[in-house]
């Protein structure tokens, strides 16, 4: 009895939103050697993508690209322009996580050229802030700051928080590494509001301690301490154990840098407690240092 190659891609995205990954690309590559044989080349670019996110998904860069650009041969031969996106997304995400910006760019780059001409507003929106943040990590914070705003342009017709939220914190860090302290306060505000809104208390925590990074640089000690503060009650309640010490650190490097040694120990010790209630010895090492550090 023949195989029916529509039943294993739903089997394979079942897998896949089990993030069983190897059970998924094997569902994927079965379909392959069926659509192959049938010389469906939809359902060829289909599998290809499918397995290329599930190397994606295990940070196995290489194998991922390597199917993203067979996919994106018989894409461009067929002139299927959705596939042709996924495949320049998907190579420039690729080449993002390897820290390759000038190549994830252009990839991205020739994506949204794709998403422009067939009108996906979400695949515009995506390669905009994509490519906004591979000018971030360049540095170049003015090109940064263009596409973050027009990618913001696209979200207000989308009218989707979870995205406006993620263009004001772009904007907001770019703001932050060209030192312009004051402004980068006011989108990582305008992104806790949004965070606020949503219940999410990571993100929102995450904003509080970006705020409290702009007053440390703007020499408001007290004023960071407070924002610090307000990021750890944050992140005790979303159990972020992580941002919850990350805080504590931050508010002992306050103290320590106005030379108020007691309650830079103060907080310093409550941190290395929270890496030893863990068991993270790289938390541990890391508070500890900071403890050997006011002694000397």
């Amino acid at each position: 009895m023949a195989v029916d190659p529509e039943n294993l891609l739903d089997e394979a995205d079942e897998a896949f939103d089990k993030e069983d990954w190897d059970t998924a690309r094997k569902k994927f590559k079965t379909a392959l050697k069926i659509f192959q044989k049938e010389n469906d080349q939809k359902g060829v670019c289909i599998c290809l993508i499918g397995i290329a996110e599930t190397y994606s998904s295990v940070e196995n860069w290489q194998e991922a690209m390597r199917y993203y650009e067979d996919c994106l041969k018989i894409a461009l031969e067929e002139n299927s322009e959705d596939d042709i996106y996924a495949c320049y997304e998907g190579l420039g995400d690729s080449y993002s996580s390897l820290e390759q910006w000038d190549k994830a760019k252009e990839y991205y780059e020739k994506g949204l050229e794709i998403a422009r001409k067939i009108d996906d507003k979400e695949g515009e929106f995506s390669c905009l802030i994509n490519i906004g943040h591979t000018y971030s990590s360049l540095q170049d914070w003015e090109e940064a700051i263009n596409y973050f705003n027009q990618s913001m342009d696209i979200v207000k017709a989308l009218d989707n928080p979870e995205l406006e939220f993620l263009c004001f914190i772009g904007i907001g860090d770019a703001y932050f590494g060209s030192e312009r302290w004051e402004t980068a306060i006011d989108y990582y505000e305008k992104g806790r509001q949004i965070a606020s809104d949503l219940g999410n208390k990571e993100d929102e925590a995450s904003c509080l301690e970006s705020m409290g990074d702009c007053l440390v640089s703007l020499q408001k000690l007290s004023e960071a301490i407070e924002k610090y503060q307000a990021a750890i009650e944050l992140a005790k309640e979303a159990q972020n154990i992580f941002a919850h010490f990350t805080n504590l650190i931050k508010i002992g490097d306050a103290y320590s840098s106005e030379n108020q040694k007691p309650e830079a120990l103060e907080y310093y010790e409550k941190a290395q407690a929270l890496a030893q209630q863990i068991k993270n010895n790289e938390l541990i090492e890391l508070a500890k240092e900071c403890i050997d550090q006011l002694s000397e």
